[in-house]
């Protein structure tokens, strides 16, 4: 999935990593783990090479994998599949459900790593608790779920209902398949989204987002003044979705308020101000250069030194690493005016940032948000990139409004890009119950149904089909989108038993 984290504590892989080079070595170990129909295809998608951009072959793999099979499937330019299987007997006339998963994974690997992953299949290792790569990323997110609904089209003797099997092409790059699927090929509202990396949560809404591109006009003069670099580092960062709510300083935000304390003592004027590169992350790190005058250089070091020592003690604990520093840098010839560091000054301090509100029905569930994760400075202008998220669509929209009236307020200039939108929380779900109630019988406790402030293609698809009715759930797994990712073995065999269990019930 789109860039997800958790605040859960990594299991430590204690055993070595075990590299077994040859196809025939490595088949057998897996199929020494259990369910052993779901780790032989998970063996097969990944020994074909499927990063995102790269998908054709995984593709055309899964739309053969059908013919051969007897089930009828299409598979469209975006190199989105879909299978169609009918429902066992005595389920026939059940109401058809989607089982959703997406085909590619996010490439990465170690520097030593030799793998072309482009043209190679990632090596496999296990221990029997867990699995992973060997120097690389494993692609159990999504793979697994490429191998539970391989599994279930391979085993004619699971019961369920009509199903209709979407595998999406290239979600880890924008969710570029469910954009440009047509959804007239599904016959139904009912989704289950195998995408998700905590067992035991049920997610039952995720938010939407939109990009917003900002430009504040500045004008510059010639200066002869003494330029210092003001530097905020040490913060943790994160998740502008998942995070938003843990207490992380935004560091652009920060320097605007450090920035603020310094200028009633110390007036200066700003030269560039830069922090941060993505516009989906908590931004870690700040810096920016100001032109004081000669007389009170002193003055200026002393005033950043003791609000550093401040601004540490206030967040010893949410940001035991922040750090605060002032250099002198070599002068430059032009500053920004007084005027126009004063209104970036301003608006960089009012401007909103992180939570906007809390939802009304899950607890603790940031429901709206927008993060600036982007600061620079051009050669006539701020630029300021946010990313807006929200999982009540009329929200987002009001918080658009909100920023462009905000900048132009300064006569500046905003664009907004990648709009999708969220996929709001459904009040009364028949499949929610079935599947909260299968896991309870399963597993003896309830499990945790909640909302991600993140985007999952539920996002883009519920915007398609009326009145969707869709879960999200997946396995274990950790570090996902690093060459540390792995995947708990027994967690997904659980989540096999009970994705079964959950389509003998939808009768």
């Amino acid at each position: 999935m789109l860039v997800c984290f958790y605040n859960i504590t990594d299991y430590i892989f204690m055993l070595p990593k075990i590299l077994f080079k040859k196809r025939g070595e490595m088949l057998n170990n897996l199929e020494n783990l259990t369910p052993k129909e779901v780790f032989r295809w998970f063996y097969e998608i990944c020994n074909i090479p499927h990063g995102s951009g790269n998908t054709q072959a995984i593709a055309d793999f899964i739309s053969n994998f059908a013919v051969q099979r007897g089930y009828r499937n299409i598979k469209d330019e975006a190199n989105n599949v879909i299978v169609y299987a009918d429902g066992t007997l005595g389920y026939e006339n059940s109401k058809p459900i989607v089982l959703q998963g997406h085909i590619d994974m996010v490439c990465e690997k170690d520097n030593q790593c030799t793998i072309d992953m482009e043209t190679e299949p990632v090596k496999l290792c296990t221990n029997g608790e867990f699995i992973c790569a060997d120097g690389t990323t494993l692609g159990g997110d999504n793979g697994i779920a490429i191998a539970y609904m391989l599994a279930i089209l391979d085993d004619k003797s699971i019961p369920h209902p009509p199903l209709e099997f979407l595998f999406t092409a290239d979600e880890e790059i924008g969710m570029v398949g469910a954009r440009f699927l047509d959804v007239n090929n599904l016959n139904t509202n009912l989704l289950i989204n195998i995408d998700s990396e905590v067992e035991g949560v049920l997610t039952v809404s995720c938010a939407g987002g939109v990009r917003a591109h900002c430009d504040i006009p500045i004008e510059k003069e010639n200066t002869n003044g003494e330029c210092f670099k003001i530097t905020i580092n040490g913060l943790r960062g994160g998740h502008s979705g998942i995070d938003i709510n843990q207490r992380r300083i935004n560091a652009n935000k920060l320097m605007a308020e450090v920035l603020c304390n310094i200028y009633p003592k110390i007036k200066f004027r700003l030269v560039e101000i830069n922090g941060g590169n993505k516009d989906n992350v908590i931004t870690s790190s700040c810096e920016c250069i100001i032109c004081v005058d000669n007389t009170i250089t002193d003055n200026l070091l002393e005033t950043v030194n003791k609000i550093n020592n401040r601004l540490k003690a206030e967040n010893k604990n949410n940001e035991p690493n922040l750090n605060i520093s002032a250099v002198k840098v070599d002068n430059f010839q032009q500053c920004m005016t007084l005027s126009s560091t004063e209104k970036i000054l301003f608006a960089l301090l009012q401007v909103p940032n992180g939570v906007e509100t809390m939802s009304p029905d899950i607890p603790n569930m940031v429901q709206t948000s927008l993060s600036l994760g982007v600061l620079n400075t051009k050669e006539n202008s701020v630029y300021m990139r946010f990313f807006i998220r929200s999982n009540v669509d009329s929200e987002k929209e009001a918080l658009v409004l909100k920023i462009q009236s905000f900048f132009e307020h300064w006569d500046g200039t905003t664009e907004f890009c990648n709009d999708y939108p969220a996929w709001e929380y459904r009040q009364d779900s028949r499949l929610r119950e079935i599947m909260i109630e299968t896991f309870k019988k399963i597993y003896g406790y309830a499990p945790k149904v909640t909302a991600l402030h993140a985007g999952l293609e539920c996002g883009i698809l519920s915007g398609k089909i009326p009145n969707m009715d869709a879960v999200s759930f997946g396995p274990d797994m950790f570090n996902v989108h690093t060459s540390k990712e792995k995947l708990n073995v027994a967690s997904a065999e659980r989540c096999w038993e009970y994705l079964k269990s959950v389509l003998e019930n939808c009768k």
